[in-house]
């Protein structure tokens, strides 16, 4: 019988070691295509096997609800565009009919008049027009790609989180698998008394512990895949973690060896958000120029004829009428100037948020590079000391609980590994997306 509980425990202690140290039996398989890979640039190149084929990243943002909103949303401003460079002025046409009593002749005439007239667009306000109804369309065009950058973030946000449930998932599964096994094991140990009450308790109780915690993260890993494939429906996802993510794989997390600073103000100039405000202080610039033109108004112009006495007399001329402007037309230009230097400052502030926040990426990113090398020497560490406990035991030496204690370090300390490694890829993935040195999808 000693050989039999011997023989389970050197099971367990095979599937310890299958569990936290497994041994690379499978090449690695890239997780975009081939075609993708060939053309994506050498700083990207180690983020592809964490991230889905760019080719069906594309396909699925450009069917997705976001952009084809979006891509309407583009249509009207491109129309109001259009219309800017095009003007409110409008042909006016006037029709008089009327008839003339002559009492002392005892007669009636008839008599009528129509006229045509239009407002001018003069004092150079047609070019500052033209030059806001360009305006218009560069921002409409940096709106739309600013949805597809940001709808690409999204997809990205929701595949790092369903590899992580991934991760746990695969984790609680390992676990689990262990726990049965110990359970298994002192049970029967129990049955022919070679340990005590206390260690079986002990034992299911662990185990009850991983099943609930297994039952957690299936929900995690349910969850996440539905609302990934909700809204991507043509991605698939994958079944198993990544394999530069295992802890036999060799040390190849991608680092930033550009300099922060170009890459800072490289940022910067390709920020959709802040290109947008740009675009539009300078709207609002041209806004208030053409607010400030506006302070003398259009003249109206056009052309009449009419007849009189019954078409005895015929008149004809040219008319012509203006406005006097209003105080309201000064304050507005005031208003429409304020307002364009408001937007200019926040520019600024803009500028300077943002670039702390690529500070921020940019240290956090070389901070758990550093973070995850040390979680994954650590892990294997620590599979290393689970695996040697498991053989101890079998050898009558040690306790139950402390076998228990350091695999449960173990599996901890790789689920660390592998997290912090994936929010280390993910990092540098935003960042490399930001400068638009992968998923560059804007028209």
């Amino acid at each position: 019988m000693k050989l039999i509980v011997k023989s389970c425990v050197v099971a367990c202690a095979v599937a310890c070691s299958l569990a936290l140290a497994p041994v690379a039996a499978q090449a690695q398989q890239p997780a975009a295509s081939t075609t993708a890979a060939a053309s994506a640039s050498t700083v990207t190149s180690q983020l592809l096997p964490y991230l889905p084929a760019e080719a069906a990243v594309k396909e699925a943002l450009l069917s997705s609800p976001l952009m084809q909103a979006a891509r309407s949303k583009k249509e009207a401003s491109t129309a109001r565009a259009k219309g800017i460079d095009a003007g409110t002025a409008e042909f006016t046409l006037r029709s008089t009919s009327q008839r003339r009593r002559d009492v002392a002749a005892g007669t009636q005439l008839h008599e009528s008049m129509v006229s045509i007239e239009r407002p001018v667009r003069f004092w150079g306000k047609r070019g500052i027009d033209a030059d806001l109804a360009t305006q218009t369309q560069a921002f409409a065009d940096i709106e739309y790609a600013d949805a597809m950058h940001e709808g690409a973030r999204e997809l990205m946000h929701f595949w790092f989180a369903y590899l992580r449930a991934l991760v746990d998932q695969k984790n609680a599964v390992t676990t689990f698998d262990l726990a049965a096994k110990m359970q298994r094991l002192t049970q029967s140990q129990l049955k022919q008394g070679e340990i005590s009450q206390l260690d079986a308790e002990l034992a299911n109780a662990e185990f009850e512990r991983i099943t609930a915690a297994r039952s957690v993260v299936d929900a995690q890993l349910a969850s996440s895949a539905s609302a990934f494939t909700r809204r991507y429906e043509g991605l698939v996802l994958p079944t198993r973690v990544p394999v530069a993510l295992r802890i036999d794989a060799p040390p190849n997390l991608p680092a930033l060896t550009e300099n922060m600073v170009a890459m800072r103000q490289e940022f910067l100039d390709k920020n959709h958000e802040l290109n947008m405000m740009r675009v539009d202080a300078k709207r609002l610039r041209l806004a208030a120029d053409r607010a400030s033109r506006d302070r003398l108004p259009d003249p109206t112009v056009g052309v009449f004829s009419g007849r009189e006495r019954a078409g005895a007399e015929t008149i004809s001329g040219v008319m012509f009428s203006m406005p006097f402007p209003s105080t309201s037309r000064f304050h507005h230009a005031s208003a429409a100037v304020a307002d364009a230097q408001a937007a200019s400052d926040k520019v600024l502030l803009a500028e300077q948020q943002l670039g702390a926040m690529f500070d921020s990426m940019w240290i956090q990113f070389q901070h758990k590079r550093t973070a995850a090398d040390n979680l994954k020497s650590a892990a294997q560490r620590q599979a290393l000391a689970a695996e040697k406990s498991v053989k101890a035991y079998t050898l009558g030496e040690g306790s139950l609980s402390g076998v228990l204690l350091i695999a449960r370090m173990a599996s901890d300390n790789l689920n660390a590994a592998e997290h912090m490694q994936l929010e280390v890829v993910e990092l540098l993935a935003l960042m490399r997306l930001d400068l638009h040195q992968m998923w560059d999808f804007d028209e």
